[in-house]
C-alpha cells in the first residue's frame, strides 16, 4: 500500500473541532460582508432613486426585514470570531484579533447611527422631505459598515490560510527529520581505535 495523504498537524496548530469553528466563523463574516455590500450597491441606491413620499411605507416594510435578514450573520460572526481568537493559538491569531475587532466595530456602529436612524425613518411623522438628506447620510455611513465587513472577511481568510499552513503530510514530516539528521553537526570520533598502537621494540 502507498503512502496515505493525511496531514499531520505541526505543534500550536489547530484540531478538527476548532478548525471547523474557524471555517463557520470565515463563513459568517464573508455572509455578512457580502450582505453589506448588496446592500450597499443595489439595494440602497434604488431607495435614494425612491420618490420620498414613496419610500416611507416601503422602508417600513422592507427596512426590517432586511435588517433582520442580514443581523444574524454579523452576530453569528462578531461571537465565532471572539470564541476562535480566545481559543488561538497558532500563527493567524493576530490575524483573527483583527477580524473580531473589526466586526465588533460593525455592532458598535448601530447604536451610534443605524438604529436611532432606522427608528425615525420608521415614525409615521417622519417628514418625506427629509428622506433624501438621511439616505445620503445612511449611505455613507453603511460605506464604513460594508468596508469593515469586507476587511474582516479578507483578515478571517488570511488567518484560516495560515493556520492551513501549519499542517503537513507524514512524507513531508519524515523528510524533514532526515534534514535535521543530515545537516546536524557531528561529533569528533575520539577512542582508542583511532590511537596508534605504540612500535615494536626491537631486541638485541
Amino acid at each position: 500500500m502507498g503512502p496515505t495523504s493525511k496531514t499531520v498537524p505541526r505543534r500550536g496548530t489547530p484540531g478538527r473541532p476548532a478548525r471547523a469553528l474557524e471555517t463557520l466563523a470565515v463563513a459568517a463574516t464573508s455572509a455578512f460582508a457580502g450582505a453589506a455590500l448588496l446592500t450597499q450597491t443595489v439595494i440602497v441606491p434604488a431607495w435614494r432613486a425612491m420618490d420620498p413620499a414613496a419610500f416611507l411605507p416601503h422602508f417600513a416594510v422592507y427596512g426590517p426585514a432586511t435588517g433582520a435578514t442580514v443581523f444574524p450573520f454579523e452576530a453569528a460572526s462578531v461571537l465565532l470570531l471572539g470564541v476562535t481568537t480566545a481559543r488561538g493559538r497558532g500563527p493567524g491569531r493576530a490575524l483573527w484579533a483583527l477580524a473580531a475587532a473589526g466586526m465588533v466595530a460593525t455592532l458598535v456602529l448601530l447604536p451610534i447611527y443605524f438604529v436611532p436612524a432606522n427608528l425615525a425613518m420608521l415614525d409615521p411623522a417622519f417628514p418625506a422631505r427629509a428622506v433624501p438628506a438621511e439616505l445620503t447620510a445612511w449611505y455613507r455611513w453603511n460605506w464604513v459598515r460594508a468596508g469593515l465587513g469586507l476587511a474582516s472577511a479578507a483578515l478571517a481568510c488570511g488567518a484560516l490560510a495560515a493556520g492551513r499552513g501549519g499542517t503537513t503530510t507524514p512524507a513531508v514530516a519524515a523528510g524533514h527529520r532526515n534534514l535535521r539528521r543530515r545537516t546536524r553537526p557531528r561529533r569528533p570520533v575520539t577512542g582508542s581505535r583511532l590511537t596508534p598502537s605504540p612500535a615494536p621494540r626491537r631486541c638485541g
